[in-house]
């Protein structure tokens, strides 16, 4: 099997004991068209972690499974990643006992696993690319700014400012995720041009 090289729609994090129930969601999403990152699905000889990396940077929305009790370390530093590079982070409550979640979950939209096809249709919606004018919009915001995606990915603030100026230009309310998305999916197309730190 190749080395993963496909961009995926969603990340799934999970600990091990709860297999199961990940494959049962990620086939949902996969009957909805998305594209699925499962770690178990690295092939024996791959370096899991570069792949894994990989996979969640590359990934539009990250989907967590958590358990009653101490959630993983790699399920809570994959979380970190993904609020660092501004995605979707859905958090999905598996079991009956009650979750005593970390207070910075409150940041973050949680689901119980009967509420998967909640959690479909949010990400498709996000997926959808934004029309001419509204694309227009962001890139002349970005220009305006005036700070690389680079930058704008290492401080919040000044995607606050962007999406301030966004709402001037056209009146369009984009969360910081989504601007950041957007922005991070037309450079890959080499639509984004290049700026530089304003004096």
């Amino acid at each position: 099997m190749p080395k993963i090289k496909k961009t995926f729609d969603v990340f799934l994090s999970y600990s091990h004991d709860l297999m199961s129930q990940n494959k049962v969601i990620a086939k949902k999403f996969a009957d909805n068209g998305l594209i699925v990152f499962d770690s178990s699905e690295i092939e024996p000889g791959q370096n899991l972690t570069a792949e894994t990396w990989k996979a969640l940077a590359e990934s539009w929305a990250m989907v967590a499974l958590i358990k009653p009790g101490i959630m993983p370390s790699s399920v809570s530093v994959e979380i970190g990643a993904a609020t660092a590079w501004h995605k979707p982070i859905y958090i999905i409550t598996v079991g009956k006992d009650k979750h005593q979640l970390p207070h910075y979950f409150s940041n973050y939209k949680i689901f119980k696993i009967s509420e998967i096809e909640e959690i479909i249709k949010l990400i498709l919606r996000s997926l959808k690319p934004l029309n001419n004018d509204e694309r227009n919009a962001l890139i002349e915001a970005y220009q305006q700014l005036g700070l690389p995606t680079d930058q704008l990915l290492r401080h919040p603030p000044s995607i606050d400012r962007l999406y301030q100026i966004l709402l001037n230009k056209l009146d369009i309310k984009l969360s910081n995720e989504r601007i950041m998305q957007e922005l991070l999916r037309l450079r890959k197309g080499g639509k984004l041009p290049r700026v530089g730190r304003k004096s």
